[in-house]
């Protein structure tokens, strides 16, 4: 496997970060974009600044809007939203190579198949090699060198002590993982429980309202991620408790910022109508609703905030439907 160089497959702020952090590593980049006039800007200006304002990227990132063209490197980075996920793959499949290994670093469950993103390349790249990165991390800090952390989960050791070797620098920590299963739903998940904790702010509920709801969050997604087949201790890692951590303490999360609206009052149409990038936690809440229902598992906060989403219950009548559940040991 040529280590060299890598391509990205998304232009979004986590693509271009990752792109940013591996070009400043010495690997040349080449970085997919669906339109012509960010590829442009991304070569000719070294910016993104849709994305990344305030960033100059690094001249070895080479941007292109043909799809092929990224399949020249080994390795391939899929940063596009996990609903387009499956869209992207079928432009990919005409060109992929038994050396192809796939990392794929978007946080979702596809809405309506609810699968997770390596069971959507399974069924369209059946004898792929895949990873998953994931983990507490915000683009922005990524791209301007500060320090982080992720788990590289595969179920292919020799592949994911590859990928680590390539992917990190010395500001960026990739921790190596089996479970595939827990990086992703663990990642996926905590968008909904972010909602949540950003709804708590927005009513002024205090510090000790969210970290009741990060705590108890995490125990549920926990307890659906052993149901699909995942270790307990993987939620306790960088894609667990890390990535909880940060999503539902910042502003800066676009899950958290969506609870925090909606807790200020607005309404969901209203706050999707402002935004140029819909919270995947939008998406994810429905999904999680779903699978808890396949897997007879009780969620009780992920199920109120899809409750709240869809307009089955509002704001007030969720809280009172997770405070008023029956008391019950903690473990």
């Amino acid at each position: 496997m040529n280590t060299s160089s890598i391509s990205v497959i998304g232009t979004g702020a986590w693509g271009t970060a990752l792109a940013q952090t591996t070009a400043s590593n010495g690997l040349g980049v080449t970085l997919w974009a669906r339109r012509v006039e960010v590829a442009e800007e991304i070569n000719q200006n070294h910016t993104n600044k849709a994305r990344l304002p305030d960033v100059t990227l690094d001249k070895r990132i080479r941007a292109t809007t043909d799809i092929q063209d990224t399949m020249k490197n080994d390795i391939i980075l899929m940063v596009t939203p996990a609903q387009s996920m499956r869209s992207v793959l079928e432009q990919m499949k005409p060109h992929i190579r038994a050396e192809h290994a796939l990392v794929l670093c978007s946080k979702g469950i596809e809405q309506n198949s609810l699968l997770l993103m390596s069971e959507v390349v399974e069924e369209i790249l059946p004898k792929a090699k895949t990873a998953i990165l994931s983990g507490p991390n915000f683009a922005k800090e990524i791209a301007m060198g500060k320090p982080a952390a992720a788990t590289l989960a595969s179920t292919d050791e020799h592949l994911a002590e590859t990928l680590q070797n390539v992917l990190a620098s010395t500001y960026f920590r990739p921790y190596v993982a089996t479970d595939i299963i827990g990086t992703q739903v663990a990642g996926a998940l905590k968008n909904v429980i972010a909602i949540a904790c950003g709804i708590a702010k927005g009513l002024d509920l205090g510090e000790n309202a969210r970290a009741s709801l990060v705590t108890r969050g995490l125990a549920e997604i926990t307890r659906l991620g052993v149901a699909m087949g995942a270790q307990a201790e993987t939620f306790l890692g960088q894609s667990g408790v890390g990535d909880m951590m940060l999503t539902c303490s910042s502003e800066q999360s676009r899950n958290f910022s969506l609870g925090l609206s909606l807790g200020q009052g607005k309404s969901v149409s209203d706050i999707l109508e402002g935004k140029n990038n819909v919270s995947e936690g939008f998406f994810t809440a429905k999904t999680c609703a779903a699978l808890a229902k396949k897997h007879d598992v009780t969620m009780p906060i992920c199920t109120n905030i899809h409750a709240c989403m869809n307009g089955e219950l509002s704001i007030s009548e969720a809280l009172k439907a997770i405070l008023n559940r029956p008391l019950k040991p903690e473990f």
